[in-house]
């Protein structure tokens, strides 16, 4: 017998009140390390007790392993359709890659499937899940992610009718179903030569710039100090490229520390072995350029050391998520953020507003209602900033704001303060209206805010100085 968390079960009611009140392709969204793979596969096998056929769609290897497991442990009968497997549609639950899917739709009756589940559905738009998804017009969609948005901010709706979320990933952390995460970032890193991160050449920039070790701090030390003496000491490092990861694997192998490199043109069973020793603790670091982003569920790692710049917020959450998921023994998550994706993006926990339309334009990546925390220097706990005194040792801190020392190449733990003092100072280091502008793209401030910062520098310092 099935058992769903109750805000599990909540979501699926609201899913069946969506089909009933006539939408045919609903998102639900939960946080990553909620349990949407057991939600949807315990729809999945509702559906098909049903009578209703069902494929559950997934873009990864790892995804379709996982979801074959969660079937297997729900004891729901399955086929897969995927390169390396004997595809046998006898079976009313398939698990379908969709690479593999769209090559062998002409082997498929276009109204086969009554019920389409797209894991990790904010990839919908792309060009091959569109291709399957328009070759099945009688089927109802559900997509489930964690993050219900395009790389630029652009929502969903052109593939979605209705969006209904469950709880958000701080009720989840209070309630105990996602562990806290402990967030160690650089004071500063000089990454202003990059303008997009996440375009090919911001992503050759970025590797370059991060290969050279320009990134404030070393990954194998901070490793050492912050995550290496936590419940087992195992991290998931993710990088820019796939010769970045090898050769931060190697540094780490260099030290003594366990570590392997995961691509996607690996075996695919020596892929799974890699990630299997990861969980076991035998492998302690585990570098990857993208493939292990998403999907990839090993509660007992604690570490994410993170080594690619992003300008996605969704591609940041599911990073951070891997380590979030709860294990006996596991303390807390530790983040080592070596490239300023949390000041960009805010915190794991900081509540934020989906909607099926995207950002709307002049809101910036990181949520207006975070919390802002400070570090009680006595014991380094991430406390309130108007707790005094610490929650946790009793120290009484001091009420005046302090600057935190810099020392140089070392991280530090990131306070909410910090993040604003962060940005004050990226906006007084900009120097030309180009560099203004590129801040205002990237926090999503109003028109009018670089004329505005322009037109009072000139002031102070007359129009010459700025151009």
């Amino acid at each position: 017998m099935v058992s769903l968390r109750p805000f599990q079960a909540t979501g699926v009611t609201e899913i069946r009140g969506a089909y009933m009140a006539g939408h045919r392709r609903v998102l639900y969204v939960l946080p990553t390390g909620g349990g949407k793979t057991y939600t949807f596969v315990y729809i999945a096998e509702q559906a098909a007790s049903r009578g209703n056929r069902v494929c559950i769609l997934v873009h990864r290897q790892e995804l379709v392993d996982q979801s074959s497991r969660s079937l297997h442990a729900i004891g729901c009968q399955h086929g897969v359709i995927a390169s390396g497997y004997r595809q046998d549609l006898r079976h009313t639950v398939q698990v379908a890659s969709v690479q593999t899917l769209a090559r062998r739709l002409h082997t498929i009756p276009a109204e086969f499937f009554q019920l389409v589940i797209v894991d990790e559905a904010h990839h919908a738009v792309a060009g091959t899940w569109s291709k399957v998804l328009a070759a099945m017009p009688r089927a109802h969609i559900l997509g489930v992610t964690a993050t219900p948005e395009r790389l630029d901010g652009r929502g969903l709706g052109d593939q979605f009718d209705v969006m209904i979320e469950g709880p958000d990933a701080g009720w989840l952390t209070d309630e105990g179903f996602l562990v806290n995460a402990r967030i160690f970032a650089p004071p500063g890193i000089d990454l202003s030569a990059v303008k997009r991160f996440d375009t090919k050449k911001g992503r050759t920039d970025s590797d370059t710039i991060l290969r050279q070790g320009q990134a404030m701090g070393d990954a194998v030390t901070h490793y050492r100090r912050t995550i290496e003496d936590k419940h087992n000491g195992t991290a998931i490092a993710f990088c820019c490229s796939v010769a970045h990861a090898e050769t931060l694997a190697q540094a780490f192998n260099d030290q003594g520390i366990a570590a392997a490199t995961l691509d996607g043109t690996m075996d695919r069973g020596i892929r799974r072995r890699t990630i299997n020793d990861l969980g076991t603790g035998q492998l302690k670091v585990l570098t990857s350029c993208d493939i292990i982003s998403e999907g990839t569920d090993i509660p007992s790692v604690t570490g994410a050391i993170l080594l690619r710049p992003t300008d996605s917020l969704g591609l940041h959450l599911q990073q951070v998520g891997r380590v979030l998921r709860p294990c006996p023994g596991k303390p807390h998550a530790v983040i080592n953020d070596h490239v300023g994706n949390t000041l960009r993006h805010g915190l794991p926990t900081d509540p934020r507003e989906w909607s099926l339309g995207g950002r709307p334009k002049g809101k910036g990546k990181k949520p207006s209602q975070a919390i802002p925390i400070r570090i009680c220097m006595a014991c380094f706990a991430a406390i309130p900033s108007a707790a005094n005194p610490c929650p946790e040792c009793g120290h009484v801190l001091e009420q005046a704001r302090r600057e935190l020392k810099v020392i140089e190449g070392d991280l530090r733990e990131l306070t909410g303060a910090e993040m604003r003092r962060q940005e004050r100072r990226e906006v007084a280091q900009a120097r030309t209206r180009e560099e203004l502008e590129a801040i205002a793209k990237e926090r999503g401030y109003k028109a009018g805010w670089v004329a505005h910062m322009l037109q009072a520098r000139g002031q102070r310092h007359g129009q010459a100085a700025f151009r």
